[in-house]
Order: C-alpha cells, then sequence, then structure tokens
C-alpha cells in the first residue's frame, strides 16, 4: 500500500473510528484499525470491538493498493498532531507502516490486513431514512435511563422502535423510565421496526448523529440531515453518508413497557423547568448521598421539597405552582428527577401524581411525545 491523503480527512475518518476499537481486548488484532484500498481512489477505515463496528472511506491519491492494521490510538494520535497538509502512507518492509509529513516521519508496526475479523454486512437489507435531528432528540431524551448493570442487557440499552406512523425509543433501569417519540409526516415511508439496541451503540449512535448535522451545516443543501437504518443477521446497521455504524442487537426481551406508564393520575401540578431544576438543585445538597431521597409535599397553589441528612442537614424550599387539587406527599430520587428536567427544553412541565406508592409522572406541557416515569421512594 502506498497512497497520499489529505491530514483533514484522515484526521476525520480516524476520529470517527478509533475509538471503537478495544484497547482492552485479549485478541490484540481488535486494537487496531483496518486500512484497506478500495477501487483506485478510496481508503476505507474499519474498527470493531465484536459487537460494534464503524466503518468510513475518505478520498485518497492511490499509488499502491494494499491493506494494513494499525494501532487505533497510536496511528490516531500521531496524524492529529501532524502538520496541516498532504500526508504519505507507505506499508514497508514487515507490516510496517511509515508516515510522512513534510519533514515529520513516523514508522510503526502493524499487523496483517487479513488478520481483522470480517465486519457485519447487512447484503441486501433495505434501509430506511429518519431525520437524523429527530433521532438524536429521541436519544438525548432517553440515554441517561438505561441501566449501567450490563449483567442486566434487556435494561442496559435502547429500545428503538417504528409502528408505521411513529418513531421512538424507551428505555429503563427498573427506577425509572423514559420514552419520547416523533410523528412521521403524510406521504413518508412507512417504517415498521423494533431492536433492542445496548448503549454502546446509542453512544456510538449519537456521534454518526452529530457528524450527519455538522456535515449538513456545512454543505449548501439546506435541506435536513438524514441517518439511514437497516436490519440484518441480528445487527443494526445505522448509515450517514460513507460511514456506517454496526451494533450487534441484543436478543433479549425489553419489559412491556406500557404497562409501566400510569394513564390516570388524578393531580397534575404545572411548573417552570428551571425554578423546579434550581430548587432540587439547592435542596438535593443535603440528601443522602446512597439515596439521593427528597420530599415533595403538594398543597393547592405550593410545592415544598424538603431533604433531610442527620450527617449533613435539612434544607426547605416552598415553590408556587399552578395546582388545585388534594394535597400528596411524595418521595423521589432527585437525580432522577434532575436527569428528566436537564433533557427537556420546554420552558413549562407537569407533574402528574397518583398515591404515595404510585410512579410519578413527568411531561413537558402542551406536547404528547415525551413521558418520564419515575418511581417513588419510601422516606
Amino acid at each position: 500500500m502506498h497512497l497520499t491523503i489529505q491530514k483533514k480527512d484522515f484526521l476525520r475518518s480516524l476520529a470517527r473510528t478509533h475509538s471503537v476499537a478495544d484497547r482492552k481486548s485479549s485478541m490484540p488484532i481488535l486494537s487496531n484499525i483496518l486500512l484497506s484500498t478500495e477501487g483506485t481512489k478510496t481508503l476505507r477505515f474499519a474498527a470493531t470491538d465484536l459487537y460494534l463496528s464503524v466503518t468510513s472511506s475518505t478520498p485518497v491519491e492511490l499509488k499502491a493498493g494494499g491493506t494494513i492494521a494499525v494501532a487505533a490510538r497510536t496511528l490516531f494520535e500521531i496524524v492529529r498532531k501532524l502538520p496541516e497538509g498532504e500526508v504519505s502512507v507507505q506499508v514497508v518492509g514487515n507490516h510496517s507502516v511509515e508516515i510522512r509529513s513534510g519533514k515529520v516521519r513516523f514508522k510503526i508496526p502493524g499487523m496483517p490486513g487479513q488478520d481483522f475479523p470480517s465486519l457485519p454486512n447487512p447484503g441486501n437489507a433495505e434501509f430506511a431514512t429518519l431525520d437524523a435531528e429527530e433521532v438524536g432528540r429521541l436519544c438525548s431524551l432517553t440515554h441517561y435511563s438505561m441501566s449501567g448493570d450490563e449483567t442486566r442487557p434487556h435494561l442496559a440499552g435502547a429500545l428503538f422502535e417504528g409502528d408505521g406512523k411513529a418513531v421512538r425509543m424507551v428505555t429503563t433501569d427498573g427506577h425509572r423510565l423514559s420514552k419520547a417519540e416523533y410523528k412521521r409526516g403524510e406521504g413518508k415511508k412507512m417504517l415498521n421496526f423494533s431492536m433492542l439496541v445496548p448503549g454502546k451503540g446509542i453512544a456510538e449512535l449519537r456521534k454518526l448523529i452529530e457528524e450527519a448535522k455538522a456535515g449538513r451545516e456545512k454543505s449548501d443543501d439546506k435541506s435536513g440531515p438524514t441517518i439511514d437504518i437497516a436490519t440484518a443477521g441480528g445487527s443494526a446497521f445505522f448509515r450517514n453518508g460513507d460511514d456506517v455504524l454496526s451494533v450487534k442487537l441484543v436478543d433479549e426481551q425489553f419489559p412491556p413497557y406500557s404497562k409501566v406508564i400510569p394513564t390516570t393520575q388524578t393531580r397534575k401540578v404545572n411548573i417552570g423547568r428551571a425554578r423546579l431544576t434550581e430548587a432540587l438543585q439547592r435542596i438535593a445538597l443535603v440528601a443522602s448521598d446512597k439515596s439521593g431521597a427528597v420530599r415533595f409535599n403538594v398543597e393547592p397553589g405550593t410545592l415544598r421539597i424538603t431533604s433531610e441528612n442527620p450527617d449533613v442537614g435539612e434544607g426547605t424550599e416552598e415553590l408556587d405552582v399552578d395546582y388545585a387539587g388534594e394535597p400528596i406527599e411524595i418521595g423521589f430520587n432527585a437525580k432522577y428527577v434532575l436527569d428528566v428536567l436537564g433533557a427537556l427544553v420546554e420552558d413549562e412541565v407537569r407533574l402528574e401524581l397518583g398515591g404515595q406508592l404510585d410512579p410519578g409522572v413527568i411531561k413537558p406541557v402542551g406536547t404528547t411525545d415525551f413521558v418520564g416515569v419515575i418511581m417513588p421512594m419510601r422516606i
């Protein structure tokens, strides 16, 4: 292999792929990026940890084709520090890679490209196109309530589904649940799919969406950025131009989330999102580090937030709210409430409450495309 490539193109594809390489794997090849030439003008980058795979392509001036696997982190850091302009990449003896830029020269060891594992392939799967901005919004509104416990794979990911009329994402860790969706416009192609995407896959999908948004901002195309999706062979494929993310889907049953979302809450409290956030942040300063418990006392016109911790102290704050129903006292984990409030952008939110032991619901006022459910605490 011998080629020249612009640093900016080299760095973009490396930035897109290097973080997926698994530096801690017992398989040394997985800590590498595979560089392989395609045709006469393209260099393809690929990285995988056997669960996630990312590929990216960029134009090059090709002098000799070939393939080589190179340490992902080392190559990324070298290219990041090179001067701007043209970079020469050449495979020399014993699978070493020589990188030149101006008067700068590096020579780093590589591995045979044929040792790199095969990546999932969508084959003839049909890709559907989604609004990248909307999918990114679904991720932002739900990612925080995924479980971090990878021994519970059915909770350590996001249910991503479409029913023909809407596309939605749902996550839960057993203590809280978030559901967000967007309606597809009239005349749009019907989409029916359901996939359980692991947490690392959602994180990489968010990066791909940011790339799509950034790329559209730099172009003359005034239409919104899009992302293509398909499923095949137990994997999901997400595509933005020449960049493709493949994710091995979780082969588990997601909980029946519709049964968890209350539909008959009798107490509905409207309040400014920023005011509630600031009050919770203050009162949470004296909450227990372990439980994060705060007490909500709701009365007509007033919400009082209280926390008591014998090791730290106590705090109380009263807020004026739009509420005229029966009084109730209920406990929540302050962080869970703050996570929901931090994901929303609307100015006003609604707390929907049932009894002391019933889940609480947080929604934006005036919209129906998001719901956050939080289980109460005994305090």
